[in-house]
């Protein structure tokens, strides 16, 4: 029986843009360009004889035949994509690598990676640790995880959150300081080798002067954060990799004012685009946009 189908092309063209709300994010998600998804779902609409978006300014806004016709097309590769899922034998896995800092990979990453193996159990991810060189490629890798301010040599930089630096301590060490004091005031500062100006910084940007009784320096982020489940000193770290300590009540936090951000942010960078990268981006972006483990 011969079937009376649009082009394959257009039709996941229109499900991710209509998913995503914008044809510059289906297109990063598709791995081709906005202008390409555009031209896909105009052919797609001239072929239905109808329109699926009304394209104002600022916004792509679904029309009544969009909004019928985009559940639909979402459920029906989602049933081909289980479908081609069971197809995928274990030993057939692909294998996918990515270079990621300890202190990210510890307490960000891994928390949400069972997610990660349950939707792609045909991927086969490996962390790997990531160079603590000024401009480390990709280590050997197909992706790795940066910390900074973007502008890395690798064609493609995806965006995940920006660094909300505050200050941390074990409830114990919390509840041995005076509470009117700033929370590096006698305090042993703890701070990372690659980033020994981090307390100088946060100080200036709350017209605080720094008070402690000492400073420790760790190798990393993920040292650092140890040292302060260990009730050694305080620690200045970005919330998200603390986030469930905070929660459990293994850390607290010293100040009550709204995280400092520096401008700093975490990405996914890499080379080459193949479907388990595309995979592995789009999960990342979907984690970063959802709650805090």
């Amino acid at each position: 029986m011969s079937r009376h189908l649009p082009s394959l092309g257009g039709l996941r063209a229109f499900e991710a843009t209509a998913r995503c709300q914008s044809f510059v994010a289906a297109a990063d998600e598709l791995g081709v360009t906005a202008g390409a998804v555009s031209q896909q779902v105009k052919a797609l609409e001239a072929r239905l004889g109808l329109a699926l978006f009304e394209r104002r300014p600022q916004a792509l806004v679904l029309t009544p035949a969009g909004r019928d016709y985009a559940p639909a097309l979402k459920a029906a590769f989602d049933a081909i994509e289980t479908a081609t899922r069971r197809l995928v034998p274990p030993t057939h896995r692909i294998r996918l690598a990515c270079a990621v800092p300890a202190s990210f990979a510890t307490c960000w990453l891994l928390p949400r990676l069972a997610r990660f193996e349950a939707a792609h159990p045909e991927i086969e991810l490996a962390i790997l640790n990531a160079s603590r060189r000024a401009d480390p490629g990709l280590d050997g890798a197909d992706a790795a995880i940066r910390q900074g301010r973007a502008g890395w040599r690798e064609p493609a930089c995806v965006y995940l959150f920006n660094e909300a630096l505050v200050p941390v301590a074990s409830p114990a060490h919390a509840a041995a300081t005076d509470p009117q004091a700033g929370p590096a005031d006698g305090a042993t500062l703890l701070q990372a080798e690659t980033t020994p100006a981090l307390w100088a910084a946060w100080s200036a940007a709350h017209d605080r002067p720094l008070a402690p009784r000492r400073r420790l320096t760790l190798a990393d982020d993920g040292l650092v954060i140890q040292a302060a489940l260990n009730g050694i000193g305080v620690a200045l770290v970005d919330r998200h990799l603390v986030e469930s300590a905070l929660r459990e009540g293994k850390l607290v936090l010293l100040d009550d004012r709204p995280a400092w951000r520096p401008g700093t942010a975490w990405y996914l960078v890499h080379g080459e685009r193949t479907p388990p990268l595309t995979a592995f981006a789009q999960w990342l972006l979907q984690e970063s946009a959802g709650p805090m483990p």
